[in-house]
């Protein structure tokens, strides 16, 4: 089974946890009661041991584990890839090489259907890392360990799930939780801007719980991830300014992961999974008229820069499907990036671009494609639209797979006013189906049983 060392990495140990993925019955199935009660392993966890206080690493263990499969899905049971392929599906970054009409659905962003399997995962495992994480929370002040690294690593995680809902759904989440008893607490739907909002008051409680001046390895970790928590939030809002303030202490090369492992297929990379040894879902590159060109087509060599790594496979499972390999996630056990002092400088980047109004970006991206091994420097294009589209180019190649993209899409055409027709892929899917409008993801159907979100629907559409 999986425990999980200090940093969050997976390690197979003697001991079998008590709180690994049983704990998913204590944690948030969205507002879906009967999916609270479905188990993988049901004799292992009691309400005795979810509320015993000499059980919080156990705990903390678990929600580690939530939170690694929300964002990468896991390399069981032909699970999907996790929030980084549901999102990357949505954009430009992957296209779907298999026969699935959900993840085909997700891939063309055509009228989705709210029983969609696939997005029902990943929007119940995001709240499942989010509730178990502040569930533990409540375990670590009763023992009086909350300002910690380990209770700041979990106030981290809560504040990301925030941000990966704001970014990747529709206005109205609900917020709900269920206590280590068992209680499911229905809560009403919060609007973007509301969850982003929540997503800064974690982080900067996450920074107070870490101790700033701190000189712990761990401790600073979590002060530095937190700080990249709120320029992502605040970025997200159209605050830059304060976006940039938040990261500015942060050092370019800080690297927070969330780490992944070979030992069984719950620990794989999803990511990895799903593309490279499944076929299933394909790196994408020039897609739908709009779509980057992240790579060359046709037959390897393919990769055109070192950001972004890819290889042709043939075809995927789909035999009318091109498949191309991803190379950031070359093994199944390979970590993927939370928060870098990379992104910090993008941060920092986009405030400088000021809505393409300056080129003051420029040396900021100039050093870090330097950074990255790019030799060529960009030059300023000479307007508005053209630095804009610049930026996010080379923001899309620096964070590419990491579930930033559908934010980033959203953010230009929310403050950049673009058209979504514009930055969306349009025309024609890789399969032959039309693409649709959403420019989001909708809540899905097991909303609906939350009496504090009537209708359980998005309170709108919009980017």
């Amino acid at each position: 089974m999986r425990t999980f060392t200090n940093d969050g990495s997976l390690t197979r140990r003697g001991l079998r946890p008590r709180l690994g993925a049983g704990i998913l019955a204590l944690a948030l199935a969205g507002c879906d009661t009967e999916g609270l009660v479905q188990l993988t392993d049901p004799d292992i966890i009691t309400t005795p041991v979810a509320t015993d206080t000499a059980n919080i690493v156990e705990l903390r263990n678990g929600a580690s584990y939530e939170f690694a499969r929300a964002m990468s899905g896991t390399a069981a049971n032909n699970d999907n890839p996790g929030l980084i392929g549901i999102s990357g599906l949505f954009t430009d970054e992957l296209w779907y090489a298999s026969t699935f009409n959900t993840m085909q659905d997700i891939d063309r962003r055509r009228i989705i259907d709210p029983n969609n399997g696939d997005l029902t995962s990943v929007y119940q495992r995001i709240h499942r890392a989010r509730n178990l994480s502040e569930q533990a929370l409540g375990q670590f002040e009763a023992a009086g360990q909350l300002n910690s690294a380990d209770g700041a690593q979990l106030t981290n995680y809560a504040g990301f799930t925030y941000v990966f809902l704001a970014e990747n759904f529709c206005s109205g989440v609900p917020i709900s939780k269920t206590t280590l008893l068992g209680e499911v607490i229905f809560g009403g739907p919060q609007t973007t801007q509301q969850l982003l909002d929540s997503a800064v008051v974690r982080f900067n409680t996450a920074i107070a719980r870490a101790n700033p001046a701190s000189t712990q390895a761990a401790n600073v970790a979590q002060v530095n991830a937190a700080r990249v928590g709120i320029g992502r939030a605040q970025l997200a809002a159209g605050r830059f300014t304060e976006a940039a303030a938040a990261v500015a202490a942060v050092p370019t090369d800080f690297v927070l992961n969330v780490q992944f492992s070979e030992n069984s297929s719950g620990q794989n990379n999803g990511v990895w999974y799903n593309i490279n040894s499944e076929r299933r879902t394909s790196a994408a590159s020039g897609e739908g008229t709009n779509g980057l060109t992240f790579f060359r087509r046709g037959a390897t060599p393919n990769t055109i820069d070192p950001r972004v790594s890819a290889d042709s496979l043939g075809r995927g499972l789909s035999t009318t499907v091109p498949l191309y390999r991803q190379n950031k996630y070359a093994t199944r056990g390979a970590a993927i990036q939370l928060a870098t002092g990379v992104e910090a400088r993008l941060i920092e980047a986009e405030a400088a671009l000021n809505k393409g109004a300056s080129a003051a970006y420029l040396p900021i991206l100039n050093t870090l494609r330097t950074r990255a091994g790019i030799t060529t420097a960009l030059t300023d294009p000479g307007n508005a639209t053209a630095r804009n589209r610049q930026f996010f180019q080379e923001r899309a190649y620096f964070l590419w797979l990491t579930a930033h993209r559908l934010g980033d899409l959203r953010r230009m055409v929310r403050h950049y006013g673009f058209q979504a027709e514009t930055v969306f892929p349009t025309g024609q899917t890789i399969f032959g189906s039309p693409y649709g409008t959403d420019v989001n993801l909708p809540l899905p159907f097991s909303e609906r049983n939350n009496p504090e979100a009537p209708g359980g629907q998005c309170i709108d559409r919009n980017a």
